[in-house]
């Protein structure tokens, strides 16, 4: 068995990606969790999709994750007449109709009349505020507002098409972080068992607790992730982090609404905030993007991702580069490939890591976590293996961030599949024992019959002296 990268891979499935035979080459390249982007699957793709993913991890015998992205209140621009885009020139006077069904179109004296499908626009905008349309490629000022209609007028134009995003730099967006849609998609992916649903457009942490009361009536218990990319998220990160059980940097539309300056500096604020409470960070949008058209990514890409890798990131994500784009699986073979080359580098400079203060421990389980991990510096340790029956005592020696691989034995395939996002760490299945003492005998033959240990290799080993979930107590330091 080759040794996994410790920074997971997040790929996005859609046309580019969804076949038996694109799904089983992008596991086999290195992917550790599927995205399905709620907004562009309909809930038979969505089903199919799922079971797609669960048959082909099953007979590659890999813990693969599947994480579900529900859309949010994304503001859009509404029908244009035909579908024919609309040229807006600079300075042109343009009228936004918030009405349910308003087709746009272009007048002949240059003006433009375009709708949008969220009701609220006009509640939450107000005069010398900005409007931005298309990621930003487009811009307008807004004028006055009277009742349903938006004066605007345009200050960087463009060709704007129907259905683009529309974003508010500024503006206290008022429409639910759930809207009727999300609520839909949300009961199908928890029926069929995602192990994470991501949520878009996070603004507090009540964002994050309403979505849990949702997904506790049916009785699911996939892990939430909160997608950071507005300012309110930003000035909230602290209590958001409490809530949630992970974190997204979502810098596509965090680039629009902060600017892409703020970017770098938020991501690093993220993910350093994201390990300090020991739970996993994605770092999403744009990272290999030009491998949507060509062959392989530009420097400054390759960078991106290292960078990421270099900050602490949990996961690294494709977005468009797997969904349609031309080289789905080459995407990521080279991110596998950058990721292997920058931690080769991070982990040859880890020795003084160690040495770090820890604070007090707050449970038997953490105690017992931190003192295998200063072991593993100390005893030059080939592996840690960590028994566990939910994953949590997996995912806390994570945050510890040794640099020694780490094995998680579990029986449990729903606690695998979560562990597919956690840094550094190898999930693998194993048969459910009696005692504590016959799961270690059988993890002590996985990892002779996988060629992970050989005879006198020295390893760590956590587990609980009894059966019994939450309570992990014993570290031992052995050899095999």
């Amino acid at each position: 068995m080759v040794w996994h990268n410790r920074t997971k891979i997040v790929a996005t499935l859609g046309p580019a990606s969804s076949s038996d035979t694109k799904v089983t080459e992008l596991i086999a390249a290195g992917v550790d969790v599927f995205r399905i982007n709620c907004a562009h699957a309909d809930h038979d793709a969505i089903a199919r999709t799922i079971h797609r993913v669960r048959r082909i991890a099953r007979e590659q015998r890999r813990a693969v994750g599947i994480l579900a992205d529900l859309q949010g209140p994304k503001i859009r621009v509404g029908r244009l007449r035909n579908a024919e885009p609309i040229y807006l020139k600079r300075g042109a006077e343009v009228e936004i109709d918030t009405t349910p069904g308003f087709v746009g179109e272009a007048h002949v004296d240059g003006s433009i009349r375009i709708g949008t499908g969220y009701r609220g626009l006009s509640r939450d905008v107000r005069a010398g505020e900005r409007m931005l349309l298309d990621d930003g490629n487009l811009e307008l000022r807004v004028l006055s507002v009277e009742g349903d209609h938006i004066h605007a007028r345009g200050v960087h134009g463009g060709m704007l098409y129907q259905f683009k995003g529309i974003n508010l730099p500024g503006s206290d967006v008022s429409a639910s972080c759930l809207s009727r849609k999300d609520l839909a998609d949300l009961r199908v992916v928890l029926q069929h068992e995602v192990d994470f649903v991501a949520l878009s457009f996070v603004r507090t942490a009540d964002d994050v607790v309403q979505l849990r009361r949702h997904v506790a009536r049916q009785k699911a218990d996939a892990m939430l992730i909160a997608k950071i990319e507005r300012p309110e998220a930003v000035r909230n990160i602290t209590s958001i982090l409490e809530v949630a059980d992970g974190l997204m940097v979502a810098r596509g539309d965090m680039g629009v609404e902060m600017g892409p300056e703020a970017v770098p500096p938020v991501q690093k604020r993220l993910i350093e905030l994201a390990n300090r409470a020991r739970k996993p960070v994605i770092t999403a949008t744009q990272m290999l993007e030009s491998m949507v058209v060509n062959p392989r990514p530009t420097r400054a890409e390759a960078s991106d991702v290292a960078n990421a890798i270099y900050d602490g990131t949990s996961a690294v994500m494709l977005s468009g580069e797997t969904a349609s784009g031309r080289h789905p699986v080459r995407s990521v073979r080279i991110m596998e490939k950058i990721i292997r080359t920058a931690e080769r580098d991070v982990y040859a400079r880890m020795s003084d890591r160690r040495r770090r203060p820890m604070g007090e421990a707050s449970s038997v389980t953490e105690a017992t976590v931190r003192a295998a991990a200063f072991a593993a510096y100390e005893a030059r340790v080939k592996l840690i293996a960590v028994y566990t029956e939910t994953g949590t005592t997996a995912r806390m020696l994570a945050g510890e961030r040794p640099p020694t691989h780490m094995i998680a034995f579990t029986p449990s395939q729903r606690a695998m599949q979560k562990l597919a996002l956690i840094w550094g760490i190898v999930p693998l299945k194993i048969p459910p024992g009696r005692t504590s003492h016959e799961l270690t005998l059988n993890g002590d033959r996985i990892l002779r019959e996988r060629g992970l240990v050989r005879p006198k290799d020295r390893i760590v080993q956590i587990a609980g002296t009894v059966r019994q979930s939450g309570l992990t107590n014993t570290m031992t330091i052995r050899e095999m």
